[in-house]
């Protein structure tokens, strides 16, 4: 059956992808990130990572279009600093250096007001790392101007970390009775300069389709494609209750950066896979470890974003999981007996945290198994 997100084009088991993944110089395929040998540096490989903000850009252009608030493109710069060292993080890289690429229709969007609130975004990112011992040298990028190609404007960045070879975290020392630790996507971390929804940068297109009304592709038909979409009952601004915030807001929330949680955790206990649950939700277990079986039956209450959202495009809670992280936004998995110290310098940074699940021997490659009040979902890689 297919979901509403592939309704609107997205694909979110990536199909295709492992036609370029056969061709990479890539050291351990099995693991989160593709790590490559360092060839100035024997024993040592290096992770470079790009990602961008997906679909968040088309949000934050309505919102300024609609208030004109240049300020509101600001937080894009977190969404793209978090996609990218955090998943050079799950296979033990350090980030070093970073770049940044824009590309921009110059006829609909204000170029310098973009670069502006992103440079201050930037900014800010990497000072606040740096105050928690994490420094991030930023290495300048690209701005490109094109009106023919880009309907609005799209922002992605690139990582540049390195990890010593011997170790990588690859998953492949998964085995059953691993615990599984979950940290929060949403709330306010010592990060935060005020209450996150826990949206992250996927799931975005169907958010946003099945939230904003129509009158916005109306105004702004270079927010829109071929696919249906834009059915919503709200306007960018409207406060809801039950999110304690307005629906731009809630949308725009910058994703979690969890670099710093991670490398205190990886001095002190030793971790055998860190999951960040971006495209894939819930279910990016899957690619990690051989022949497990992951149980996720303690998971906590998903934010009221994303029960809006399933309650507003009517998806499956099963294809829910697949597509949003559903309040958790990291993964780790440790033997029996580490947990607590994960939870414990998780909080320290006010990220929720706890125990979410474990691990089983499974006959016939990973497998997933979600079980919560809603009811039990299996999933196969």
């Amino acid at each position: 059956m297919t979901s509403r997100y592939e309704e609107l084009g997205v694909d979110v088991s990536k199909k295709g992808v492992e036609l370029l993944k056969k061709i990479t110089d890539d050291l351990f395929p099995e693991a989160f990130s593709p790590v490559v040998k360092d060839s100035l540096n024997p024993g040592w490989g290096i992770v470079l990572h790009t990602d961008g903000a997906g679909t968040k850009p088309v949000v934050s252009y309505v919102y300024y279009k609609e208030t004109g608030e240049e300020e509101l493109f600001e937080t894009l710069a977190d969404d793209v600093v978090a996609m990218n060292v955090d998943d050079a993080a799950c296979v033990g890289g350090v980030p070093a250096a970073f770049s940044d690429y824009v590309a921009v229709n110059p006829f609909k969007v204000p170029k310098q007001e973009l670069l502006k609130s992103l440079a201050k975004g930037f900014s800010r990112v990497f000072s606040r790392l740096k105050e928690n011992r994490v420094e991030i040298l930023f290495s300048g990028g690209e701005t490109a101007d094109l009106p023919d190609i880009v309907r609005t404007f799209d922002v992605s960045g690139t990582v540049m970390a390195r990890v010593e070879l011997s170790k990588v975290i690859t998953g492949g020392g998964i085995s059953p009775g691993d615990i599984i630790v979950g940290l929060r996507s949403g709330g306010k971390s010592t990060f935060d300069e005020k209450e996150n929804s826990g949206i992250m940068c996927n799931g975005i297109t169907l958010a946003r389709h099945c939230l904003l009304s129509k009158e916005y592709l109306n105004k702004y038909p270079e927010i829109g494609s071929e696919a249906k979409g834009y059915y919503g009952r709200f306007k960018i601004d409207s406060f809801v209750d039950e999110l304690n915030m307005s629906i731009g807001e809630a949308l725009l929330s910058p994703t979690r950066i969890y670099l710093p949680i991670i490398l205190e955790v990886l001095k002190r206990v030793k971790v055998k896979a860190i999951i960040h649950n971006t495209g894939g939700g819930l279910t990016k277990c899957l690619k990690i470890g051989r022949n497990i079986r992951y149980v996720k039956d303690n998971l906590p209450e998903p934010d009221p974003i994303f029960r809006l959202i399933q309650a507003e495009s009517r998806e499956t809670l099963r294809n829910m999981y697949r597509s949003f992280n559903m309040g958790i936004g990291l993964e780790m998995i440790v033997e029996k007996g580490c947990e607590d110290t994960v939870v414990d310098i998780s909080e320290k940074f006010h990220v929720g945290a706890q125990v979410i699940g474990r691990c089983e021997k499974s006959s016939g490659g990973n497998s997933l198994t979600v079980i919560s009040k809603e009811g039990r979902f299996e999933y196969q890689a």
